[in-house]
């Protein structure tokens, strides 16, 4: 027999006291952030649970979200975890942006989700980080997430306010991205937790159509705090032209490192 009284309560009794207990999930990836405690991977989350399933135990796990965890991983969680539950923050997914908005091929290289109100001045989105994206699978920080992300998602934002916001009068071709600068000041460690990136133009040259001009403010901020300040000045070209040049200045720059090879003027 479970219990030894008929009085005992059994699991879902109300007078069983719930132990809930709120914990943020990060994908295994950010496994040196995760303190085993206030924040869990999803293997340490399997474990902690199974560990807890006396019938008397009542334990609720209210998971919040952080970096990096996919919905594959939580759905067995979900459907087959009792006493695990979203937070209501993270209830309702936010859809990633196209690959295609910010000019990547894979969408686990895609840094932006939820993309809010994108105007020719300002454009913000959440900060999404694939488990398997390229900037963190070989790196040196320990808990914090590489200086390269915060780089990379400055520059998604740029794009997608382009994209989506930006090309009302422009010719109906594909653009490429030319960064001219990019001068970033960092003011605090980004996390493996919810953040958000925006980007404010001041200044557009929209006069050459086939190569606009922008310089915007973009920043990084997380926990109500400014993580990192960037300040761009960046052109979008069409393509083809951009293709053509590129081109032609590849083949120049492998000629001259043959010819100084082997003594021959370029």
């Amino acid at each position: 027999m479970l219990y030894e009284s008929a009085d005992a309560p059994l699991p879902g009794d109300p007078r069983i006291a719930r132990d809930v207990k709120h914990v943020i999930l990060v994908a295994t990836r950010f496994a040196q952030f995760a303190d085993g405690d206030r924040v869990l991977t999803v293997p340490d989350l399997v474990a902690a649970r199974s560990a807890r399933r006396a019938p008397a135990s009542g334990r609720e796990w209210v998971v919040h979200l952080g970096q990096g965890v996919e919905q594959s991983e939580l759905r067995p969680l979900l459907t087959h975890g009792r006493g695990v539950r979203l937070a209501e923050s993270a209830s309702v997914p936010v859809p990633l942006v196209a690959p295609a908005t910010v000019h990547k091929q894979r969408s686990e290289n895609v840094l932006l989700a939820g993309l809010r109100h994108p105007t020719g001045n300002r454009c913000s989105a959440d900060l999404r980080i694939h488990r398997d994206n390229e900037l963190v699978l070989d790196h040196h920080s320990r808990q914090h997430v590489p200086g390269m992300v915060i780089i990379e998602a400055v520059r998604q934002i740029c794009t997608a306010q382009f994209e989506t916001a930006c090309r009302t009068d422009l010719p109906a071709c594909d653009y490429a991205g030319v960064w001219h600068r990019i001068d970033v000041r960092f003011d605090s460690f980004l996390f493996a937790l919810p953040a958000e990136v925006s980007s404010d133009i001041t200044a557009a040259d929209l006069r050459r159509k086939h190569s606009p001009r922008f310089r915007a403010v973009a920043s990084v901020r997380q926990n109500g705090g400014v993580v990192a300040t960037a300040e761009i000045e960046y052109s979008m070209i069409e393509r083809r032209r951009i293709d053509l040049v590129e081109n032609r200045r590849s083949r120049q720059a492998a000629d001259s490192v043959l010819a100084a090879s082997t003594g021959r003027r370029a």
